[in-house]
């Protein structure tokens, strides 16, 4: 979960020595930065969202309770961040809203590739709200935050073979939800 040196550096800032938080800062900052940016793409607010992030991780740094990893932790306030950016900005803040685009292809799509894009999106998201609660999360956490299977099930408190239950679980039912729409038939809970 932690190592030795995470574990001291947390209790030394968690005891009041603001000094200690810095070397965590150096450890995830640039690891925290990207994640911010597979968010939001202007270069200028994702720093300042990161910097946001790390104030609030030091105002907070009292809850955190060494149950789960720090940088799951930290991933969790930077998620918060943004969703709070883009609240204050009227933008939609579900997840597969916010996919960067070059990540699907790395030419410029045509508009009719947009339309179809938009609405398998809005299928997706749909098909996601089918979902039990704890699927959706660790379908979101696994996919959309891209943590491992161990980060996982130390982050919401399950065994490893429970969170695979459950991606595996969350995986066929959207693949069921999703297969007539991607065949072009008709989807009922879309109605």
């Amino acid at each position: 979960m932690l190592t030795f040196d995470e574990k001291h550096l947390i209790e030394r800032t968690q005891a009041g020595d603001p000094e200690a938080f810095s070397p965590l800062v150096e450890k995830y900052h640039s690891r925290l930065y990207t994640h911010i940016t597979r968010r939001v793409t202007d270069a200028e607010v994702a720093k300042d969202l990161t910097q946001e992030t790390w104030l609030k991780a030091f105002r907070a740094i009292h809850t955190f309770r060494r149950t789960s990893a720090f940088s799951s932790w930290l991933y969790r306030i930077a998620e918060n961040v943004c969703t709070d950016h883009f609240r204050r900005q009227k933008h939609n803040t579900e997840p597969l809203q916010l996919i960067d685009e070059n990540r699907i292809t790395e030419t410029v799509p045509c508009p009719s590739q947009d339309v179809e894009r938009a609405e398998l999106r809005e299928h997706l998201q749909k098909a996601l709200r089918t979902l039990t609660p704890i699927r959706r999360c660790v379908f979101l956490l696994y996919y959309h935050h891209e943590l491992p299977i161990k980060a996982i099930a130390a982050e919401i408190g399950r065994s490893e073979g429970t969170i695979k239950s459950h991606l595996r679980n969350a995986r066929l039912q959207l693949q069921e939800s999703l297969t007539p729409y991607l065949r072009n038939q008709h989807v009922p809970w879309l109605a």
